[in-house]
């Protein structure tokens, strides 16, 4: 037995020639790199090989196929890469094989079929491709097979029926094709069946509810189809049941009640009708159901919440999400019996009546969204205080009332909806201690008052939505600390005073709206700093004096709304390079001058702006100024004038020129004797 630690460097400095009994290798979780050598098939007596977790690469030597006595062969986590040889069906006393984690691609040897004593398989995470050889029916001694995470495709072959001592399959994450085999029934022994996110087709079979032995079934991101087979109720044993993302139809099998050990049911983003049978209720180790997204209708059964003597309620259930279907009637009275309940979600049903008190109470609350339903009652009184809450989603509710200053008792929430309700009153100054909350919207409410100031303090936020309200007043300066603001949407209000310069500071706002308020004043100049901006709305206000010339500057700046407002001048000729612009409003202002040349600006709307022009349909072209013209003129009568200059001092360059070679070249002629004097025809 040989076990070594802490190693580094290459196998190739191992004595393999040296060690021809070694029976024991275990050179796993160490640093060793670079490819197997060829003589490791001169370990001749070896039976047990581990070289798992380390950083090998290269390909697995056939010459590995002379380990004729090895029984464990472990390689995994490495970068193993090419296909796995064919010899490796020599083997033939091998009862584990581990390759799983590697980049080998190619397809799976038929040759492994001839490993009959095989008991645990395992080759999950590589590159394989093709199909599932039918020889792995033979290896009829399997209790493990692992090989998902693959790119297998074709068929499950129904050969692996055979495979009657098999308790767990994975063969997840490939492309699989075809309907599940109705053999695979044949293998009682199995306990876990994984074959999520494949392309997998028809029906399921009604022969997977003889296995009795089953635990977890998850068949969840395939393209199965037709109902939901009952005799799923005879698998007593089931613990985890996922068959969401599919096109199954029909209803919930009452005779699924009488799966007493499940705890996780989910069978969301399907096309099933029809009710909840009651017999759900009796399921009371139900800790997550998911009938998301389905066709689902009628009451919530109330077993799932009743607090009837018999235990037929649900008082482990942590999980339960029923968003997006047609449920009616009202909430279950005794829901949050068992106070787990962490995760309720019932969003996108047609729910009506009071929220139950039970929940008001349930102090396990984690996530919940209540959301597009028609509820009735005082949002004041329909909840209380959840120490553990992150998630509240009420939007479009129908709640009245007032907002409760428990929601600031709430530490731990990140995100708060209360949007499109009825509700009243001012906005709690109690909201600002929830220092950790990155989204509040109380938008299209009949809020009054203030913003509050303690707001200030909630230096987290991303999302800031109060529109469509009746705030007034001024921007606290506080919201000055908002600096991790991405979108912040106060518009439809009746805020006044300035916009604050703050807003500048916001450097990650991608959203501001600011629209239809009281604003006055100037455009702060510091918006050009928010570069990051995409939608700037500020229209129906009051401001006034121009549009500021940088914010022609924001590049990725694609909807620009300035109108109804009071601007002057001119729009900044530097939108003409704005290329990220689509829709542009300046309409109503007093604006005047030339449009600018860009694409967004020839469907933009402009209209009441008496003093706009340009090359844009229902627009004058844009006159010279008498400035302009008067440039002009000056410009006709001195260019003339400088041109002439330039070809006179020209002339009499040339003529200097050569009256200084002619006296050279006399020069010359003389020798040196001529002097400069005698240059008219003289001598002295």
């Amino acid at each position: 037995m040989l076990k070594i630690t802490n190693a580094g460097g290459t196998l190739y400095a191992f004595p393999f020639s040296s060690l021809p009994f070694l029976e024991y290798l275990d050179l796993s979780i160490n640093q060793l790199s670079g490819t197997i050598p060829p003589e490791i098939g001169k370990l001749t007596n070896l039976v047990y090989l581990d070289l798992s977790i380390n950083q090998i690469s290269g390909t697995i030597p056939p010459q590995i196929s002379s380990l004729t006595n090895l029984e464990t062969l472990h390689i995994f986590d490495n970068h193993l890469n090419g296909s796995i040889p064919g010899e490796i069906g020599n083997l033939r006393s091998l009862t584990e094989l581990t390759l799983s984690t590697n980049f080998l691609s190619g397809s799976i040897p038929a040759s492994l079929g001839d490993l009959k004593k095989l008991s645990f398989l395992y080759l999950s995470v590589n590159h394989l491709s093709g199909s599932i050889p039918v020889e792995i029916g033979k290896l009829v001694n399997l209790v493990e097979a692992d090989l998902a995470t693959n790119q297998l495709t074709g068929r499950i072959p129904s050969e692996i029926g055979d495979l009657t001592l098999l308790k767990t399959l994975h063969l997840h994450t490939n492309q699989l094709s075809g309907p599940i085999p109705a053999e695979i029934g044949n293998m009682k022994s199995l306990e876990n069946l994984n074959l999520w996110t494949n392309n997998l087709s028809d029906q399921i079979p009604k022969t997977i509810g003889d296995l009795v032995e089953l635990k977890t079934l998850y068949l969840f991101t395939n393209h199965l189809s037709g109902f939901l087979p009952s005799e799923l109720g005879n698998m007593k044993s089931l613990t985890a049941l996922d068959l969401a993302d599919n096109q199954l139809i029909g209803s919930i099998p009452s005779e699924w009640g009488n799966l007493i050990n499940l705890t996780n049911l989910a069978l969301s983003r399907n096309q099933l009708t029809g009710s909840i049978p009651a017999e759900i209720g009796k399921l009371v180790n139900l800790v997550g159901v998911d009938f998301n997204s389905n066709q689902l209708t009628g009451h919530i059964p109330r077993e799932i919440g009743s607090i009837l003597k018999e235990l037929e309620y649900l008082d482990n259930l942590r999980a339960m999400i029923m968003s997006e279907n047609e449920f009616s009637g009202h909430l279950p009275e005794q829901l949050c019996q068992g106070g787990k309940l962490e995760n309720f979600t019932v969003s996108n049903n047609k729910l009506t009546g009071l929220i139950p008190s039970s929940l008001s109470k349930c102090s396990s609350f984690k996530w919940v969204h209540f959301n597009n339903n028609s509820f009735t009652g005082n949002l004041f009184e329909a909840f209380g205080i959840y120490s553990e809450l992150q998630f509240i989603d009420l939007n479009d509710t129908n709640f009245h009332g007032e907002l409760n200053s428990n929601w600031g008792k709430c530490k731990k929430l990140i995100n708060l909806r209360v949007a499109r309700n009825n509700i009243r009153g001012s906005i709690p100054p109690e909201i600002g201690n929830v220092k950790g909350l990155l989204g509040l919207d109380l938008s299209s409410n009949h809020l009054i008052g203030q913003i509050p100031k303690e707001f200030g303090k909630l230096t987290s936020l991303v999302k800031l939505s109060v529109q469509n309200n009746n705030i007034s007043g001024n921007i606290p300066e506080e919201l000055g600390s908002l600096t991790k603001l991405e979108s912040l949407d106060l518009s439809d209000n009746r805020l006044n005073g300035q916009i604050p310069t703050f807003i500048g500071n916001y450097l990650h706002l991608f959203h501001l709206n600011l629209s239809n308020n009281k604003f006055g004043q100037k455009t702060p100049i510091e918006i050009e700093r928010v570069t990051h901006l995409n939608v700037l709305d500020l229209s129906h206000n009051f401001l006034v004096g121009e549009i500021p010339p940088h914010l022609a500057n924001l590049k990725v700046l694609v909807n620009l709304n300035l109108s109804h407002n009071e601007l002057s001048g001119r729009i900044p000729e530097g939108f003409e390079s704005s290329t990220g612009l689509q829709d542009v409003v300046l309409s109503y202002n007093e604006l005047e001058g030339p449009i600018p040349n860009n694409k967004a600006f020839i469907s933009a709307s402009l209209e009441g702006n008496k003093g706009l022009c340009g090359n844009v349909t229902g627009y004058k072209p844009c006159k010279l100024s008498s400035t302009v013209k008067g440039h002009k003129l000056i410009l006709i009568i001195v260019l003339p004038i400088i041109g002439a200059l330039v070809l006179l001092f020209a002339f009499i360059g040339v003529l200097f020129m050569c009256h200084k070679r002619r006296v050279r070249d006399i020069e010359i002629q003389d020798n040196g004797w001529l002097s400069i004097s005698m240059l008219d025809g003289k001598t002295w």
